[in-house]
Order: C-alpha cells, then structure tokens, then sequence
C-alpha cells in the first residue's frame, strides 16, 4: 500500500485553493461587475437572497481556508528546516482559529455593512467577558503553548522536581492544552495543570549536556573510630569500581563527610546516574559496592567497633579473608573451612605501580584483594602492555596458578595502594584432602569463568562445560595429591 505524502498535498491544497479565489473573483466580476461580492451585498438591506450573495459569502470561507492551508504549509516548511525550535501543533490549532475568527469578523463588517468602531467594542467587551470566565482554561492553554515553543520539555524526558531536601524524578509522559502527565518512580500517572508546572522549580534531565545524568545522594553512618581518611578512600574506589563496571553510572561522584555525632561519622556520597534509573535501584546498587568494600577492607559497618590500630588491623588476617572469601572460587568452602584457610593466609601489601605478578613466571598461590585495586595487562603484537581488566575488593587472581600450578599467564601491577590475601598450595592442601569434593565445586566454577571470559558460555554448551570442568578436576588432582580422576 502506497503511503500518501502529506505536505505535498498540502501544497496542491493551498494551490488549488488560491485558484478558486481567482475563480470566484472572476465569476463575480463577469456577472457583478466588481470582484468582491461585498462591494455589491448588502445584508442589511431587505431582498431576495440570490447568487451574488452566496458568493460574497463564499469568498470569505475560500480566503479562510487559503490562509488557513498557506500557515500550515509555512509551518510545515519550518519545522522541517528548523529541528531545534519546532513549531507546536497547538500553535497552528490556536492560528487556525485566529484566521478564521478574523476572517468571520471581517465578512460581518462587510456584509452588513456594520461600523468597525461599533465591532469591534462590541467583540471586545464580550471577550472579556469570556476572558474572565475562562481565564484558567485560557492561562493553561497560553502555557502550553510556552511549554512547546520554548522546548521546555519532550514526550519521554527525565525530570527532577525539588522536594525538600529529597527531589522526585519523573518521566513526562504527555502534554496537552491543559495537562502535563508525568509518570513517577512507581509508575503511577501524575498530572499537572500546565500554569502550574511552568511555575515549578525543576531540572530537565534529559536536556543536559551529553554524559550528564541525574545527581543523586545517600549518606551511611559509620562508628568514629573508624579512620576517616581510609573510609574515604574506600569510598572513592568503590565509586570508581561501579562506574567503570556498571555504565549506568556516568560523570563524576564525590564523598565527602557532612557531619560528627554521638560516636559517629555521618559520609556523604554524590553520583549520577542516567535519569532513567529508578532511585531505588540506583542507591541499592551503590550501596552493595560500597558495603563489599567497607567489609573486604575489614571495616565494621554495625554500631559497635574496636579501635583498629594499623598493626592491629594489618595481623587480621581472618577478617580480610573471611570478608572477601565469598567473592571468589573458594566460595564453595564452608565457614569453617575459610576460618581454617585464614590461619595459615598472609596478608601483604602492594604499593601504587608495584609488580605484583609476571607473566610467564612459575607460582602456585593466589590473591584476594582486601583493599585498593590491581591492573592486570598483557603484551599487544608490538610488546606494549595493554590493559585488559581491573580487579577490586572481593576479587582475586593467580588462582590458575594456585590450583594447577600453571604458569602466570598475564602482568598484574597495584593500580591503587592494595592490601592482598595470599593463598598458597601447602595453605589449602589440608583442605582440599579432607573434602574431596571441592575440587569438583571449584572446577566447575573455574570452567564456567573461562567460558564467561571467553564469551564462549553460550556457544560452548553444558556438555563442553562438563569436559572442562572435568580437565580442571584432574589437573587440580595431578598438582595437588600426584593422581588422576
């Protein structure tokens, strides 16, 4: 089915229309003698209705019509040219009915050959009459056409409206003459006179300038024994770490600490986030990265804390793996298990750019990171190291190399200052022997993150997981206890 195309009708319209006029203007002349069939009616004065008075009549709608059609194909012209400052449909409808108000008045002036003076008090005093009566439908509908002309907002923009010291985040989702409908974080439809909205104090989000998004705020509480310094460089990481894994989260972030009180640090985080995000979602996923690095780094979110000195806090080795144990392959160990592996676990530390790992060299441990963050880089064709991951709070590497006793396979260098959980063979060996079957748990684990790394999860299917899982057991078996499965 062939679509029409609308302006050029519009066009042939407006054409066809003006030589109608030209037409009418012709007959009246020819049959007349003047081509304005005003000049030869007069409705004021008693005589049998004829021809000559139907096409005086008739003149007047061709012209309304004519200049009704030369608008809409001028604003037609202009939007089409113009795509930041377009021209509201609501505009044309109110010119519409301009033209033809005018154009009715006029043709009553003429016909009846009425005084202009006269008219026009007349039409004035009856307008405001009007005017009065309707001066809210009117203010509504002279506001919208502000809310349009001036591009304040679009059909599906995020905005956020001050409440108090928590602002509200809306979707617009219509606008007409009289309302603006928004739509709030529960979805419930929201709908708001437009005189009133004009009036409001809100940011359109989703006019800011490209890789801004919505700043949002939270604060957490934590005991002032804490070290403030640290909190906030623990803070800051996590912040990073989220913008960098999560692209939801975009610009800038800032933490900062607002206020002391009875025993405790009142830390205020800034972020922005796109304006589509529910507020809900986009504190909950700010605040299980913050909490993973406040507990990797052995810091006690609960009310009551001990004072951690720095050779205090560095000895806890059981905190730093238990915290972080979870995160890794060895989630599979039992609480116990992982209290039993942090009694033998060292924690060291890994200045910013130190070389923690290098590529090629033989090892069989592995690193859980408590605090900081590593950059793990391999060689490019021309032997340059490129960067291929981060690794935060809660994640590890060398694990391979632990299990297997495989060679290193890339450069590992200390992005931030880091503290680290090393984990060697002879640490979880008396482990391992005591309950088999983690090392089936653990290869299946190790498969399905090479698969993921690989981005071969999909393609590979579960029975080539199975394989791989089953070549991992045996190779942990053959480094570990000299046997095959």
């Amino acid at each position: 089915m062939k679509i029409l195309n609308y302006p050029f009708l519009l066009k042939i319209g407006a054409w066809a229309l003006l030589a109608l006029n030209f037409a009418a203007a012709y007959y009246l002349d020819q049959h007349s003698g003047s081509y304005f069939g005003w000049q030869v009616t007069d409705f004021t004065v008693s005589h049998t209705i004829g021809e000559t008075d139907f096409l005086a009549v008739g003149q007047f709608i061709l012209l309304a019509l004519t200049l009704d059609m030369a608008m809409r194909v001028g604003v037609l012209q202009f939007n089409r040219r113009t795509h930041k400052s377009q021209i509201p449909a609501i505009l044309v409808q109110a010119a519409s009915i301009l033209i033809y108000s005018l154009v009715g008045l006029f043709g009553f002036i003429l016909l009846y050959d009425h005084s202009v003076t006269n008219i026009v008090a007349a039409s004035g005093a009856i307008g405001l009459s009007i005017g009065y009566v309707c001066r809210d439908v009117i203010a509504d509908i002279v506001n919208s056409i502000v809310i349009q002309t001036d591009g304040l907002i679009s059909i599906h923009d995020w905005i956020e409206i001050a409440d108090g010291d928590k602002p509200q985040f809306f979707q617009v989702m219509q606008f007409d003459r009289r309302m603006v409908t928004l739509k709030n974080k529960y979805d419930y439809l929201v709908k708001i006179p437009n005189t009133r909205f004009v009036g409001m104090s809100y940011i359109n989000l989703s006019k800011q300038k490209e890789g801004r998004g919505s700043r949002r705020s939270l604060e957490i509480q934590l005991d002032s024994l804490n070290n403030p310094e640290k909190v906030l460089d623990i803070l800051n990481l996590a912040l990073e770490a989220l913008q960098e894994q999560n692209k939801n989260f975009v610009h800038t972030f800032f933490c900062g600490i607002v206020k002391i009180s009875e025993g405790t640090v009142t830390y205020k985080i800034l972020y922005e986030c796109i304006p589509s995000m529910k507020s809900t979602s986009s504190v909950s996923a700010v605040m299980r990265v913050v909490l993973r690095f406040l507990t990797a780094a052995g810091i006690n979110t609960g009310s009551s804390m001990e004072v951690q000195t720095l050779d205090k806090h560095l000895s806890k080795t059981s905190n730093r793996l238990y915290e972080t144990y979870e995160y890794s392959i060895l989630k599979v160990l039992s609480h116990a298990e992982a209290m039993q592996l942090s009694k033998t676990a060292a924690v060291i530390n890994c200045f910013k750019g130190e070389q923690l790992i290098r590529h090629g060299e033989q090892a069989d441990s592995m690193f859980l990171v408590s605090e900081g963050s590593l950059e793990v880089k391999i060689r490019d064709k021309n032997d340059q190291l490129i960067k291929v991951a981060t690794l935060w709070p809660g994640d590890c590497v060398g694990e391979m190399s632990l299990l297997t006793g495989a060679p290193r396979s890339a450069d590992v260098f200390a992005k931030a200052d880091a503290v680290l959980v090393e984990i060697k063979k002879e640490n979880i060996a008396p482990i391992l022997e005591s309950n088999p079957r983690l090392i089936n748990e653990i290869s299946d684990l190790l498969a399905k993150r090479q698969a993921h790394s690989a981005s071969a999860a999909s393609d590979a299917g579960n029975e080539g997981l199975r394989e791989q899982s089953k070549g991992l057991a045996k190779k942990i078996l053959q480094f570990f206890f000299k046997k095959n499965v």
